[in-house]
C-alpha cells in the first residue's frame, strides 16, 4: 500500500501537533441569538468589533443584506448535549445533513448540508478561516472542530462566494471561538438510549488567562467523547426485514412488504443452476429442500421461507474522539496584535456493514459434495469433467465486513493584525493536514477465494486444484462453502484480506486584507475591504486493493477472470493516487455605501457590493459577485435584498479520484432481477469546470413596539445552479429510467456493462459492472422561504423565551440531462447521494424558569409528509414510478431539557431526546438496496436512535 506521503506528512507535522495537544473545553453562553441577527454582546471583547459572517464589513447583523442565523453554544447544547454539531443538525436549514445515524452513512462522520444541495456546496470556517478537507470526497467532517472554546456559530443561508470564495454556494457555517475566555470550566455528561444501547460519555476542560498586564492571553481546551453505537436490528422498525418489491409500473407498483427474504440465496448455499437447482445445502453440507416463501412482485424477494437476509449491520457507528485546541494572543505593540492557534483532532470509528454475499460456480468434482447425501452420489459421479453448478450464498461464517476508520487532523494558524492610520489590516497563514485510513478487516481476496472453493481430491486428500500446478497457490487451504457450519478457520484466514485505503489532504493558505472608511457621505462612512488569498491543496490515496490488481487464474477451473470488469475483492477496492495538487489565487473587494439616514421612512438605507476574481490552475478563471441593500424603514421594520453569482470549482476528488469499485446490491429495471452483488466503478474527471449559481434572497425583520421582545424575520430565496457537478450513476433509478425510455440509445446506457445486447431482457443480461461518473451536465433549482419567530419576555418575573424556525422548500430539482430529472423537494428519495428535502421543516422551542435556578426547555422537531419518489418522466411531466403505498407520513419529535443551578457556576441537567420514543415511518427507496435491514429503511433526517437520556454537569470558576 502506498501510504508514504501520508506517513511522511504526519512525521513532518509532529512538532506542530504538539502545540495543539495542550488544549481544554467550552462553557455555554447565556443568550440565544436569532436569525434576524443581533450581534453578540461585545462586553467581553471591548477592544474588538464583532464581525457577522454574512459580510466582511458589516458589524451588526441587522444591517447584513444576507440572512444569517447566529446560534449560541448554550442554545445548541441545550437542544443536544452530545455536542454543538448535533445541535446544529436540528436547524431546519441543515436538516438532511449527513450524520452518524443517516441511512446513507454507515460510518460515523458529520457533514453539514445547507438547503440539501450538497455538503461540498457550503463553506465551513473556524474564526473566518477555511477548514481543510477531512473526508474522502473532499468534504469537511465538522467533528474535527474543537467545541469547548466556541461561543457561537454563524450560519449564512445565502450565496457568499464573493466574500469567502468557492464552495460558498448554499452559504457559510462559521464556528466562532471565544478568544478572550478567562477562567476554568468543565462539562461532563453520559447518556443511554431507551433500548439500553448507544452509550455515550463525554467531557471537556477549558482554561484561559491573561498575562503581562493584559497584553497577552492564553487559552487551551481538551475534549473526549466515546460513543458505543448500535445495530439496526436493535430498533423495532428496522428489524422487520422490510423490502420494496415491484418495478414501479402500474402493472407492478413498488410495494412495501415485511418479512422479506432473498428467494435465491441461502445461508448454507442455494443451487441456482444444474442438478440441484432449487435445493439448498443445510447443516454439514446435506442437500435439503428449499422453501421459497410467498412470492411478491419482485422476482428475487419473497415473504418468509428459507431465503437469506442481512444481519448485524450498524445503524450508528461506534466512535472515540479526542479534540484539543490552544491559542496564544499578544499585543506586540499598541497597534499590532498577533496570534497563534493550534488544533488537533483524532478519532476512531468502528462499524459493521453487510454479510458477504456471492454467487460462485462449484464443480461436480468438489469432494465436499460427498456430504450432500448418499442418494446424490451416483448422479454427481456421472457428470462430465469440468461441469459445475451455481451456488448463491449469504455467508454467516465468513465474518461480516467490519470497518475501522482512523482520522487525524491538525491545523496551525498564525497571524498579525493592526492599524495603519484609519485602516485595519491583517495577514494570516495556516496549514492543515488530514490523514484518514479505512480498514475493512474482513475483505475477501477473490483470487484466493476462487482457488479455495475449487477443491478437488488428490492423493486421498482434499486440496485446491490450483495448488497442484501453480506455485502462487501453494499455501491454498480448501474452503467448504457447501452448507452451514462447514467452513474451517484456516480456510477463512486464507481467503480473507484486510482491505485498507488511506486518504490524505493538506492545505496551505496565505491571506491578507485591509479595510476601513474611505470617505464620509451625509448618511455615514463609505467602507471598503480589499482581500487577497493564495492556497495550495494536496490530495493522495494509498491502497492495498486496486481494481487493476492482476488475478492469476492458472489452475483455477471456475469463476476466475482477469478482464477489466472482473472484481478482485469483495468489500471494496481503490486504486492508488500519487499526490496531486491545486493552486488557487484570489483577490476580492467589498464596499458598503450608506445612501440615506434619519429620513422619513428611511431610518437607514445601505448598499453593499462585492466582487472576487479567482484563478484555479486546474479549471481556469472564475468571477463571483454580489449586490445587496438593507432598508431600515424604522426601528420596527427592516427590509433586505441580495443578488449574487457564486461558484463551486471541482475539488481534487472530483478531478482525480482514483478508480474505485464498491460492491452493492442492485435492482435492475431492465431485467427485473436483483441478482445480488455487483460492482460499481467510479473515478475522477479532470475535464470538469466550475459550476455557477445565481442566488436571490429578499426579506425583512419586524420588531413591533406593541409586543416587546418579539421579532419575526421572513426571507425568500431562489438558487439556480448551472453547469452543476453531479455524479451520474447507473445505480440511480432516474438513470435507469432514462436509459429504458430511450430504448437503450441514451448516452447513460453506457453506464451499464451487460453480457448481451440491450434487446435481451432476460435475467442472464443482468449487468456485470456499473459505472459512476461526475459530469457538468446538470442544472439545479430550488426556492423557498425561511421564517424565524422569537419572543423573550418575563412572565410573572420568571424568564421566558420562545423560538420557532420554519423552512418551506417545495422543490429541489436536478435536471441531469441524459440521466433524467429528479425533484427531491417534498420527496423521500434522494439523488446522487444527496438527501431528499421535506417541504416543511419546523423546529420550535420554549425556555422557562418556573422557579429561581431551575430552567426548562421543550423543543419540537417536525417535518411534513413525503412523496415516495421524485424521479420525473423524461419529458419532465409526471413521476416515473407508481407506488402501492401511501406517502411517507409526517413525523415529529419532542425533546426536553431540565437543568438546576446547584451552586454558583455549577449546573446539573437532564436531557431527554425524542421524549415519546416516536418511530420514524418505514420507507424503502425505489431501486435501492433489496433489504432495508442492511441500509435504508427511513427518510433521511428521521430519528432512529429513539428516546435518549443524558445527564451531566457544567462547572465554571
Amino acid at each position: 500500500m502506498n501510504t508514504v506521503p501520508i506517513r511522511r506528512a504526519l512525521r513532518a507535522s509532529t512538532g506542530l501537533l504538539a502545540v495543539a495537544c495542550l488544549t481544554p473545553a467550552v462553557y455555554a453562553q447565556d443568550t440565544a441569538k436569532t436569525v434576524q441577527i443581533k450581534a453578540p454582546d461585545t462586553a467581553s471583547t471591548p477592544d474588538r468589533e464583532i464581525i457577522v459572517t454574512g459580510s466582511r464589513l458589516v458589524t451588526n447583523g441587522n444591517s447584513a443584506p444576507t440572512p444569517v442565523t447566529v446560534a449560541s453554544v448554550d442554545t445548541l447544547l441545550k437542544a443536544q448535549p452530545a455536542g454543538v454539531i448535533e445541535g446544529l443538525n436540528t436547524l431546519p436549514g441543515l436538516l438532511g445533513s449527513i450524520n452518524t445515524t443517516s441511512n446513507v452513512n454507515t460510518g460515523g462522520f458529520n457533514t453539514l448540508n445547507l438547503r440539501g444541495i450538497g455538503s461540498t456546496r457550503g463553506l465551513v470556517l473556524v474564526d473566518g478561516r477555511r477548514v481543510g478537507s477531512t473526508q474522502t470526497r473532499g468534504e469537511v467532517d465538522v467533528d474535527v472542530i474543537p467545541q469547548a472554546l466556541l461561543k457561537r456559530v454563524d450560519v449564512v443561508t445565502g450565496g457568499a462566494s464573493a466574500a469567502y470564495g468557492s464552495e460558498a454556494v448554499s452559504g457559510v457555517v462559521n464556528f466562532i471561538t471565544d478568544t478572550k475566555f478567562v477562567g476554568l470550566k468543565t462539562d461532563l455528561h453520559s447518556g443511554i438510549s431507551n433500548y439500553g444501547d448507544d452509550r455515550k460519555i463525554g467531557g471537556s476542560l477549558a482554561w484561559g488567562a491573561n498575562f503581562n498586564d493584559g497584553r497577552g492571553h492564553f487559552e487551551a481546551s481538551y475534549e473526549y467523547a466515546d460513543n458505543a453505537g448500535f445495530l439496526r436490528s436493535s430498533r423495532p422498525f428496522l428489524n422487520n426485514w422490510a423490502s420494496m418489491t415491484g418495478s414501479g409500473t402500474a402493472a407492478s407498483p413498488y410495494t412495501l412488504v415485511y418479512g422479506a427474504r432473498l428467494n435465491n440465496y441461502a445461508y448454507g448455499g442455494y443451487a441456482n443452476t444444474g442438478l440441484f437447482k432449487g435445493l439448498q445445502f443445510g447443516p454439514g453440507g446435506a442437500l435439503t429442500t428449499f422453501t421459497p416463501g410467498t412470492p411478491t412482485l419482485s422476482s428475487s424477494v419473497n415473504i418468509g421461507g428459507d431465503g437469506a437476509y442481512f444481519q448485524g449491520a450498524t445503524a450508528g457507528a461506534a466512535a472515540v474522539n479526542h479534540r484539543a485546541m490552544a491559542r496564544f494572543d499578544y499585543d506586540v505593540t499598541d497597534s499590532i496584535h498577533g496570534h497563534v492557534t493550534g488544533i488537533l483532532s483524532k478519532f476512531k470509528q468502528s462499524y459493521t456493514q453487510q454479510n458477504p454475499q456471492y454467487s460462485v460456480l462449484i464443480g461436480y468434482n468438489n469432494p465436499y459434495l460427498a456430504n450432500a447425501g448418499a442418494g446424490y452420489q451416483a448422479t454427481i459421479a456421472a457428470q462430465p469433467a469440468g461441469s459445475s453448478f451455481t451456488l448463491n450464498k449469504m455467508d454467516l461464517q465468513l465474518p461480516m465486513y467490519q470497518y475501522n476508520v482512523l482520522n487525524s487532523y491538525y491545523n496551525v494558524d498564525a497571524g498579525l493584525d493592526g492599524k495603519l492610520g484609519k485602516f485595519d489590516w491583517s495577514v494570516d497563514a495556516y496549514r492543515s493536514e488530514n490523514a484518514q485510513t479505512t480498514r475493512n478487516n474482513n475483505g475477501i481476496n477473490l483470487a484466493r477465494f476462487y482457488a479455495a472453493t475449487n477443491a478437488v481430491s488428490s492423493g486421498g486428500k482434499t486440496v485446491c486444484n490450483a495448488a497442484l500446478t501453480n506455485p502462487t497457490y501453494a499455501n491454498c487451504v480448501p474452503l467448504n462453502v457447501l452448507g452451514t457450519n462447514t467452513e474451517q478457520a484456516a480456510a477463512i484466514a486464507y481467503v480473507e484480506q484486510p482491505i485498507i485505503y488511506s486518504v490524505y489532504y493538506s492545505m496551505t493558505d496565505f491571506n491578507a486584507n485591509i479595510k476601513g472608511s474611505l470617505f464620509h457621505l451625509p448618511a455615514g462612512d463609505v467602507k471598503a475591504v480589499v482581500m487577497g488569498e493564495w492556497r495550495r491543496l494536496t490530495y493522495a490515496v494509498g491502497s492495498n486493493a486496486s481494481p487493476s490488481d492482476a488475478i492469476d487464474c492458472a489452475g483455477i477451473q471456475f469463476n476466475c477472470s482477469n478482464t477489466a470488469a472482473a472484481l478482485r475483492y469483495l468489500g471494496g477496492q481503490t486504486a492508488v493516487r500519487t499526490p496531486v495538487s491545486q493552486i488557487v489565487k484570489e483577490v476580492a473587494t467589498e464596499v458598503e455605501v450608506p445612501v440615506l439616514a434619519d429620513k422619513p421612512f428611511f431610518k437607514a438605507l445601505n448598499l453593499n457590493g462585492a466582487v472576487r476574481y479567482t484563478n484555479y490552475n486546474t479549471s481556469g478563471d472564475a468571477w463571483t459577485w454580489k449586490g445587496g441593500a438593507v432598508w431600515n424603514v424604522s426601528d420596527q421594520l427592516t427590509l433586505r435584498v441580495t443578488r449574487s453569482r457564486d461558484i463551486r470549482a471541482p475539488n481534487l476528488y472530483d478531478l482525480y479520484q482514483p478508480a474505485t469499485i464498491a460492491t452493492t446490491n442492485y435492482v435492475d429495471i431492465h431485467t427485473g432481477n436483483t441478482a445480488g452483488v455487483i460492482g460499481q466503478q467510479s473515478q475522477g474527471n479532470p475535464n470538469l469546470t466550475p459550476e455557477k449559481a445565481d442566488t436571490l434572497t429578499l426579506g425583512g425583520v419586524i420588531k413591533p413596539h406593541f409586543l416587546p421582545g418579539f421579532s419575526l424575520s421572513v426571507d425568500y430565496y431562489k438558487i439556480k445552479i448551472k453547469n452543476a457537478l453531479v455524479g451520474i450513476t447507473g445505480m440511480q433509478p432516474a438513470t435507469q429510467t432514462a436509459c429504458e425510455q430511450s430504448g437503450g440509445t441514451a448516452s447513460v446506457c453506457s453506464l451499464y456493462v451487460r453480457p448481451f445486447p440491450f434487446s435481451n431482457t432476460t435475467a442472464a443480461n443482468f449487468p456485470t459492472l456499473l459505472y459512476s461518473q461526475t459530469l457538468n451536465v446538470a442544472s439545479l433549482t430550488t426556492h423557498g422561504v425561511d421564517f424565524e419567530m422569537d419572543y423573550a419576555h418575563p412572565i410573572a418575573n420568571h424568564a421566558f423565551s420562545a423560538r420557532a424556525l420554519v423552512t418551506y422548500q417545495p422543490t429541489l430539482l436536478y435536471n441531469n440531462g441524459p440521466a433524467g430529472q429528479v425533484d427531491v423537494g417534498g420527496a423521500a428519495d434522494g439523488v446522487g447521494g444527496l438527501p431528499p428535502i421535506a417541504k416543511w421543516k419546523i423546529v420550535g422551542s420554549i425556555n422557562f424558569d418556573p422557579v429561581e435556578k431551575v430552567h426548562v426547555m421543550v423543543q419540537e422537531r417536525w417535518r411534513s409528509s413525503l412523496r415516495q419518489n421524485g424521479t420525473l418522466n423524461n419529458n419532465g411531466v409526471g413521476y416515473a414510478y407508481v407506488f402501492a403505498n401511501p406517502p411517507v407520513p409526517s413525523i415529529g419529535y419532542t425533546d426536553l431539557n431540565f437543568s438546576v443551578d446547584v451552586a454558583r457556576n455549577f449546573n446539573a441537567f437532564l436531557n431527554i431526546q425524542n421524549l415519546f420514543n416516536s418511530y420514524p415511518p418505514v420507507y424503502a427507496s425505489a431501486g435501492g438496496t433489496t433489504q432495508m435491514n442492511y441500509l435504508g429503511g427511513f427518510a433521511q433526517g428521521d430519528d432512529i436512535e429513539g428516546r435518549y437520556f443524558t445527564v451531566g454537569v457544567k462547572w465554571k470558576m
